[in-house]
C-alpha cells in the first residue's frame, strides 16, 4: 500500500506545526519560557532502553460508571424481567437554598438517639455539606451544639479525601467529637447511613458495617429546658453549609438501635404504618414534604425526582488494585484470565509499520529486509503465547518528511531554553539550538542580514541568524534551520509527525520510527489505557538503528508488551517514588510492583543475571531468582527469551478489553467472573452476572454511537474537542487536548501535565492575576453527539492551596444548539472525586454541544469531561442489544441454553433436582459471534452459597452477611475487607483499627486501638527527657516527645506544611527557615535521655511525618547514635525513613570482643525540617541475654509493619 504525496508537503507540515488544541495566539515575546512550578515535572527520560512514560496509580475515574452497586441489600422478590434501570421517588437537593426544618410539633430526643438515611450524594459538596442536624437556635455563642450527619474533607487540604461524618456537641461538653468513615465518599451511588448514640458512646454506620466510634461524649444532648431551642434541619443548615443529591427514607429514633436492628431496618425499605413503634420519633418517605417540614425563609424546597437505579442485587464494580489501572489489574478478573486456557486462545492482531521514503520512493527509513525480518522474530516471540501478528506497510512518499530529524523523545520548547538538555543535543537541533555548545561571542551585527545563513550565529541567543538559517531561498533549510518557532525546521517532534499522516489508531497498532539525541533510547509505546491508545497519535515509536536488526529484535517485543500492557518487571523496585511508595514490591504479588505473581522483585540492571551486592534499595540487600531474561526487563537479546504466565494473561486481557478492533474477527469480549448466586428458594435458584470486561452493551455499527450506549440506553460520551483563549505552552502540556477524551491523570490532587490549565503558558513574572475577577479564564468543550443532558460529570484533579473546595469554579456553561449559553453557577469541587451535576431536564430541556468550564484559579487542572444523556436516547434507539447465553450442566430441559435478549444480567432457573451439582456460564453473543464462556459457577442444588447469611468454611468463606456488595466489610465474594472484623451469621462488620477496644488479633498491629507492641521478654522505656535543635514553647515544644506517643496519630507523608495542630503530639523543627536551611543543609537533633541506663537492644523511633514533600520526592534519612553511661557515643548508622515501616525500629547489635555500655541517651540527625517525631524508646530484653543481641541480623526484628 503506498500514499502518494505529490503536492508540495510544506503546506501541509506549516498546517500541522499550526495545528494542535485551538489556543490563543502566542506572542513571539512569550519565547522566554516560564519557569514550570515545582511540581510540575515534565517527563525528562533518562538515557535507557524505554522511555514509555511511568505509569502511577489508579485513575481518578471513581463515579464514572453510574449504577453499579445495588440500591438495596435486602433478598427482596426478584423477578424475571429486565430491571435494567427502574425509576424510585426521591427528594433531591440542589444545595442552593432548599434546606429544610422540620415543624415544631415533634419532640427530639435528648437523651439516645438514631438517624438513618438512604442517600445519593453528588460528586463535590461544600465542605462540610450537612446531611441532617440538630441545631440550637438560642445559642449565639456556641454554634456547635447537637449533632451533625454529613459530608467533610478530613485531609489538611480542604479539597480532597471529603468522607461521610458524624460529629456530637452535648450541652454540657466542651469541645465536639467528629468521627469520619474509613474511606473518601463514593459520587452518585445509593447508601445507608446510620449514626447512634445512647448517652456513651457515638457510632457511625455505613451500609451497615460500624465504621467509626468514639467515647468521648457523656451524657444528655440536652436538657428539657432547652427543647424549644432545638431545631432538625435536613439538607443544609442556617449557614447555608447545604448538601447536594438525593435523598430517600428518613427516619429518626430516641433508643440507639443495634447494629443487627439497623441491619434489619435497611431490609425494609419503609416500615409498616400499621405498626406502632414507640421508640421511632420520624419516620418520613419524604413524598410529601410539607406534612413534616418547612423550607427556610426566603429559601425553597427540593425537588421530587425520580431517580434511576437498577434492581440487581449483584455488586459489579471491578475495582483495580491501589497500583493498578483497569478492570485487567482487578485480581479476580486477571485470576480467569490465568487459570482458563480459552481466555487465552488464538488471536490475531493487526499491525502496521510507517516507512518514510522521499519523493522519488527512494532512501526508505528501514529495509524491506529489516521489516521482514523483524516480523519473523515478532511471530516467534508471540506465537507460543497464541498471539500471531499481521502485517502491513504503509509507504509514504515524503521528502519533505524524510529529509528532516524525526525526534522521539525531546520536548521541543525546551530547544534555545539556555538549558542543556540531553535528549534535545543533536546536531540537526543546533546542539540544542546552542545550549548544549559553549557560544563564543561574535560580530553579530556585521553578519546580521547579510543574506547568508552564518552557523556560528544559529543560535537562540542571536535569533538563529536573524532568521536567516531558515529562509528557504537563502539556505537548504533541512540542514541549517534550528528554530523550534520555523514552519522549516529541520526537525520534528513525533507527534507532528502523527498529526500529519493522521493514521487511524483504532484498526491497526502502528509503528512510527524517530531518533534520540542518544542512540540508546529504543522506543516509545503507549499504554492501553492511555487516550491515544486508539488514535492517530498512539501507536510504538521506535529508533531505526534498532529496527530489525539481528541482536536488537527484542526492542520492538519490549514496547509491545508496554502496549499489551506489561510493565518493567523492575517496576516494583526501580520505579517507585519512595520506599513509601504502595506500589513497592517485596515479593512477587499481582497488587504491587509489575503486578504479576510470578515475576520476583528486582532492580533496573541490564546484566544477564541476577544483580550483585551493592544494590541495596529500600531495605533490599539481595535480588535472586530475579526475571533477567524476561523481554520485559533490560537485558539484551542473547539473554532475554520468554514472557511469564501472568503476563500472557495481561496481554490476552487487553486484547480483549481495548484492542479487538486490531482483530480482524468480531468475537466480543467475555464476562470474565463467574455468575453469582442472588437469591434461592425451595424451588429455584437466582443468577446475576457481570457485564462483559469491555462494558459493551450494544452491538457496535461502523458511524453509529452504539459503542457509546450504556445499559437504560443512555448515551455517555466524552469532550472530543477543546479550545481557550489562554495561550498554550509550547511544549503541548496543560494545554486544552489535554481535557479531550477520558481522564486519564494517574494521581488525582498531584499536579499533572495531562491536564489543561490556565498557567500553562503565563509569565511567572507577570503581576496581574492571571484569571481576573469577575469571569476569570474558561476551557470550552464540545462532545461529538448533541444530546439532552441527564448529567454532567467533571474531573477537576488539581486546585490551588489557596482555595478550598469552593469558588475555584466559578461558573459552568452549557451551551445548547440554539444558541443558548445556560449558567449552573459555582460549583464546589474536590480534587479526587469528580464533579456530578444533575442536569434537570425543565431548566435545559434541549440538546446541548458543549460546556464552558470558568475559573479564577491559575492553577487549576481540568482533566476530562463527560456529558450523560436522559435514559432511552434517541442516539441509542436503533441499537441492537447485546444478547446472553446461560449455559448450564447438565442441560436445560429443552436441551439448548438460554437465550436473554433484553440486556437484563439475570436469570432464574427452577428445573432443579434436589442434591444435583450445576455447572453455569454466560457466554455474550454479539450478532452471529459469540464470547468465550465465562468461568463456572458450580453449585450443588439444596446446600449453601454466598450471600445466605451462613458461613461455609469449605467455600473459602471469611463472612457472609446475605448480600452481594463490596465495601460493609464483607465483600461480595464472602472475603473480610481490610481492616474490618466480621461476627456472627449473617455476619455484622466492624471497622476495628481505631475502635479504641483492643482485641487480640489486633495487638500486635494496631498502635491505635492496643498502644506500642513489645514483644515478649523485652522491655520498651520511653524518654523521660528531651533536648532539641530547634525549640518554641508555643509552636513546637520539645517536650511533647516525652512519654509513649499518642496512638490515634498516623504517619503522613508528601506533606505541604506542618501546621500548629502536630505541635501538639510530634516535635519538628518549626523555628527553621525554610529557604535558608534549604540552601545550607541545616542539620536538625533530637537527643532523648532515659531515666534507667540499659544494654540497648533496639531504638524505636515514632513518626508523625517522614520528611518527605509533596513538591520533592526525595527519601529522607535520620542518623542514630548511642550514648553510654561514660558519654561515649556508639554510631547506629544512617536509616531511611519512611510511613511504611513506622515505627522505625534500629536493632543494635554488640561487639562481643568488647564490654557492654549501657544507653543512657539516643541522638536522631537529619534535614528536612518535615520530620515529625512523636515518641522515641529504648528497647532492651527483661532478662539480658547478649549472645541472642549479637546473633539478630537486620530483618529478625520485629517489626509490626512485617504482620
Amino acid at each position: 500500500m503506498q500514499l502518494w504525496s505529490l503536492l508540495l508537503p510544506l503546506a501541509l507540515l506549516c498546517t500541522a506545526l499550526a495545528s494542535g488544541p485551538e489556543c490563543g495566539m502566542d506572542e513571539r515575546s512569550r519565547r522566554a519560557r516560564r519557569d514550570t512550578r515545582h511540581s510540575r515535572q515534565l517527563l525528562h527520560t533518562a538515557p535507557g532502553t524505554c522511555a514509555t512514560r511511568l505509569a502511577r496509580g489508579r485513575r481518578s475515574t471513581a463515579g464514572l460508571e453510574p449504577g453499579h452497586v445495588p440500591r438495596r441489600r435486602q433478598q427482596r422478590e426478584v423477578k424475571d424481567e429486565e430491571e435494567s434501570l427502574t425509576p424510585s421517588r426521591a427528594l433531591y437537593f440542589s444545595g442552593q437554598g432548599d434546606q429544610l426544618r422540620l415543624k415544631a410539633d415533634v419532640e427530639l430526643p435528648r437523651d439516645a438517639f438514631t438517624l438513618q438515611v438512604w442517600l445519593k450524594a453528588e460528586g463535590g459538596q461544600r465542605s462540610p455539606a450537612v446531611i441532617a442536624g440538630l441545631y440550637d437556635k438560642c445559642s449565639y455563642t456556641s454554634r456547635d451544639r447537637g449533632w451533625v450527619l454529613g459530608i467533610n474533607t478530613v485531609s489538611d487540604q480542604g479539597n480532597r479525601d471529603p468522607r461521610y461524618f458524624f460529629s456530637l456537641k452535648t450541652d454540657r461538653a466542651r469541645k465536639v467529637t467528629t468521627i469520619a468513615a474509613h474511606r473518601s465518599y463514593l459520587p452518585n451511588q445509593w447508601v445507608h447511613l446510620a449514626a447512634t448514640y445512647d448517652g456513651r458512646l457515638m457510632r457511625l454506620y455505613v451500609n451497615g458495617a460500624q465504621v467509626a466510634t468514639s467515647g468521648e461524649q457523656v451524657g444528655s444532648i440536652f436538657s428539657l429546658l432547652t427543647l424549644k431551642c432545638k431545631v432538625l434541619m435536613l439538607g443544609g443548615n442556617a449557614l447555608n453549609q447545604n448538601y447536594r443529591g438525593y435523598v430517600e427514607h428518613f427516619s429518626l429514633w430516641r433508643t440507639a438501635r443495634s447494629q443487627k436492628e439497623i441491619l434489619l431496618d435497611m431490609e425494609q425499605a419503609t416500615h409498616r404504618q400499621d405498626t406502632p413503634l414507640p421508640q421511632l420519633v420520624l419516620q418520613d418517605s419524604l413524598l410529601n414534604v410539607k406534612s413534616n417540614w418547612s423550607p427556610m425563609k426566603d429559601g425553597s424546597s427540593p425537588q421530587t425526582k425520580f431517580s434511576y437505579h437498577h434492581g440487581y442485587l449483584l455488586d459489579t464494580s471491578l475495582d483495580p488494585p491501589l497500583c493498578g489501572q483497569t478492570v485487567c489489574d482487578n485480581t479476580d478478573v486477571i485470576a480467569s484470565y490465568n487459570k482458563l486456557p480459552r481466555f487465552r486462545r488464538n488471536k490475531t492482531v493487526r499491525y502496521r509499520v510507517v516507512n518514510l521514503y522521499d519523493d522519488k520512493h527512494q532512501n526508505p527509513t528501514v529495509s524491506q529486509q529489516q521489516i521482514e525480518f523483524q516480523h519473523q522474530h515478532l511471530n516467534e516471540a508471540f506465537s507460543r503465547y497464541n498471539i500471531t501478528w499481521e502485517l502491513e506497510v504503509l509507504e509514504v512518499k515524503n521528502s519533505s518528511l524524510r529529509h528532516r530529524l524525526i525526534l522521539a523523545n525531546c520536548d521541543i520548547s525546551k530547544i534555545g531554553d539556555e538549558n542543556c538538555d540531553p535528549e534535545c543535543n543533536h546536531t540537526l537541533t543546533g546542539f540544542d539550538g546552542g545550549d548544549c555548545r559553549h557560544v563564543r561571542h561574535t560580530f553579530f551585527s556585521k553578519k546580521k542580514q547579510n543574506g547568508v545563513c552564518d552557523m556560528d550565529c544559529n543560535y537562540e541567543r542571536y535569533n538563529f541568524d536573524g532568521g536567516e538559517c531558515c529562509n528557504p531561498e537563502i539556505t537548504e533549510v533541512t540542514k541549517t534551520c534550528f528554530d523550534p518557532y520555523s514552519p522549516y525546521r529541520a526537525y520534528l517532534d513525533v507527534n507532528e509527525l502523527k498529526n500529519i499522516l493522521k493514521l487511524d489508531g483504532s484498526t491497526h497498532l502502528n509503528i512510527f520510527f524517530a531518533n534520540s539525541s542518544e542512540e540508546e533510547l529504543a522506543g516509545v509505546a503507549t499504554w492501553p489505557w492511555d487516550k491515544e491508545a486508539l488514535m492517530h497519535l498512539g501507536g510504538i515509536v521506535l529508533n531505526p538503528s534498532f529496527y530489525g536488526i539481528p541482536g536488537h529484535t527484542h526492542t520492538m517485543i519490549h514496547e509491545i508488551g508496554h502496549s499489551l500492557g506489561l510493565y518493567h518487571v523492575f517496576r516494583g523496585i526501580s520505579e517507585i517514588l519512595s520506599c513509601s511508595d504502595p506500589c513497592m514490591e517485596t515479593e512477587p504479588s499481582f497488587e504491587t510492583g509489575d503486578l504479576c505473581s510470578d515475576t520476583n522483585p528486582a532492580p533496573k540492571h541490564k546484566l544477564c543475571g541476577d544483580p550483585g551486592p551493592g544494590n541495596d534499595t529500600c531495605g533490599f540487600h539481595s535480588f535472586l531468582n530475579t526475571p533477567f531474561s524476561n523481554f520485559m526487563s533490560y537485558a539484551d537479546d542473547d539473554c532475554t527469551d520468554s514472557f511469564t504466565p501472568n503476563q500472557v494473561a495481561r496481554m490476552h486481557c487487553y486484547l480483549d478489553l481495548v484492542y479487538q478492533s486490531w482483530q480482524p474477527t468480531k468475537k466480543p469480549a467475555p464476562v470474565a467472573i463467574a455468575p453469582q448466586i442472588v437469591a434461592r428458594s425451595s424451588t429455584s435458584v437466582t443468577l446475576e452476572w457481570f457485564p462483559p470486561i469491555d462494558g459493551h452493551f450494544f452491538e457496535r455499527e461502523v458511524g453509529s454511537a452504539c459503542d457509546l450506549c450504556a445499559e437504560g440506553r443512555v448515551l455517555v460520551q466524552y469532550a472530543f474537542s477543546a479550545s481557550s483563549p489562554m495561550p498554550c505552552d509550547p511544549s503541548g502540556h496543560w494545554s486544552p487536548r489535554e481535557a479531550e477524551g477520558h481522564p486519564d491523570v494517574e494521581q488525582p490532587c498531584k499536579s499533572s501535565v495531562r491536564t489543561w490549565s490556565p498557567n500553562s503558558a503565563v509569565n511567572q513574572h507577570t503581576v496581574p492575576p492571571a484569571c481576573p475577577e469577575p469571569q476569570g479564564c474558561y476551557l470550552q468543550l464540545e462532545f461529538r453527539y448533541p444530546l439532552t443532558p441527564e448529567s454532567l460529570t467533571v474531573w477537576v484533579t488539581f486546585v490551588s492551596p489557596d482555595w478550598d473546595s469552593s469558588g475555584a469554579v466559578n461558573d459552568i456553561k452549557l451551551l445548547t444548539v440554539s444558541g443558548k449559553n445556560i449558567s449552573l453557577g459555582p460549583q464546589n469541587v474536590f480534587c479526587d472525586i469528580p464533579l456530578t451535576i444533575k442536569l434537570d431536564v425543565g431548566q435545559v430541556g434541549e440538546e446541548v454541544y458543549g460546556i464552558q468550564i470558568y475559573t479564577l484559579d491559575e492553577h487549576l487542572e481540568i482533566d476530562a469531561a463527560m456529558l450523560s444523556s436522559v435514559p432511552h436516547s434517541t442516539l441509542c434507539s436503533g441499537c441492537k442489544p447485546i444478547q446472553y447465553k446461560v449455559v448450564r450442566d447438565p442441560p436445560f430441559q429443552s436441551g439448548s441454553p438460554v437465550v436473554i435478549s433484553n440486556l437484563s444480567r439475570r436469570f432464574v432457573d427452577t428445573e432443579l433436582s434436589d442434591s444435583t451439582t450445576y455447572r453455569y456460564q454466560v457466554v455474550v453473543v454479539s450478532g452471529l459471534e459469540e464470547s468465550e464462556p465465562s468461568p463456572a459457577l458450580v453449585y450443588v442444588s439444596g446446600s449453601g452459597y454466598c450471600g445466605d447469611g451462613i458461613i461455609q468454611i469449605e467455600l473459602g468463606e471469611e463472612c457472609d452477611d446475605m448480600n452481594k456488595i463490596n465495601g460493609d466489610g464483607c465483600s461480595l465474594f464472602c472475603l473480610q475487607e481490610l481492616s474490618f472484623n466480621c461476627i456472627d451469621e449473617p455476619s455484622r462488620c466492624y471497622f476495628h483499627d481505631g475502635d479504641g477496644v483492643c482485641e487480640e488479633f489486633e495487638q500486635m498491629t494496631s498502635i491505635k486501638d492496643c498502644g506500642v507492641y513489645t514483644p515478649k521478654g523485652f522491655l520498651d522505656q520511653w524518654a523521660s527527657n528531651v533536648s532539641v535543635s530547634h525549640h518554641s514553647d508555643q509552636q513546637c515544644p520539645g517536650w511533647v516527645v516525652i512519654g509513649q506517643p499518642a496512638a490515634t496519630q498516623t504517619c503522613r507523608t508528601k506533606v505541604i506544611d506542618l501546621n500548629d495542630g502536630v505541635s501538639q503530639y510530634a516535635w519538628y523543627p518549626c523555628t527553621a527557615n525554610f529557604q535558608y536551611s534549604h540552601m545550607t543543609q541545616t542539620i536538625f537533633w533530637l537527643k532523648a535521655y532515659f531515666s534507667q541506663p540499659m544494654v540497648a537492644a533496639a531504638v524505636l523511633v515514632h513518626l508523625v511525618t517522614d520528611g518527605t514533600y509533596y513538591l520533592d520526592q526525595k527519601q529522607e534519612t535520620i542518623g542514630v547514635q548511642l550514648y553510654d553511661t561514660k558519654e561515649q557515643s556508639h554510631d547506629l548508622g544512617v536509616h531511611v525513613l519512611s510511613c511504611r515501616n513506622n515505627p522505625l525500629i534500629i536493632p543494635v547489635i554488640h561487639d562481643l570482643s568488647h564490654p557492654f555500655y549501657h544507653t543512657q541517651a539516643v541522638l536522631i540527625s537529619f534535614s528536612s525540617q518535615f520530620v515529625a517525631i512523636s515518641g522515641v524508646a529504648l528497647r532492651s530484653f527483661h532478662n539480658f541475654d547478649p549472645i541472642t543481641i549479637s546473633s539478630c541480623q537486620q530483618g529478625q526484628t520485629y517489626s509490626p509493619a512485617e504482620q
